[in-house]
């Protein structure tokens, strides 16, 4: 079991910030109970974050310790993974009361 979590961590690790990775995108390390079990374990202990379901994305280690990576970096990889147009919604202005 060891092994297949260093081997998530290893191609997680190589990847820009801000890249998200799943289960499906690494099945060529295991069968997909044992991925999702590994990220799951991997999420819990710190050494991945979970953006949403099935998705998970490397923290980025800065020497203040860990953070979460871009936003709109991990918005933009998961758009352009799924093939997804992403808009970006301004809030609507307040109304001012004379």
């Amino acid at each position: 079991m060891e092994r297949l979590t260093e081997s998530i961590l290893e191609r997680t690790n190589a990847l820009p910030e801000g890249m998200p990775i799943s289960a499906k995108m690494l099945l060529h390390l295991g069968n997909r109970a044992a991925l999702d079990q590994a990220l799951s374990r991997l999420a819990r202990r710190g050494k991945l974050l979970r953006a949403g379901r099935g998705v998970y994305v490397s923290p980025v280690a800065s020497r203040f310790g860990s953070r979460a990576p871009a936003v709109e970096k991990v918005v933009e990889e998961l758009s352009r993974q799924r093939g997804e147009t992403v808009v970006l919604r301004e809030p609507p202005l307040p109304m001012l009361l004379d």
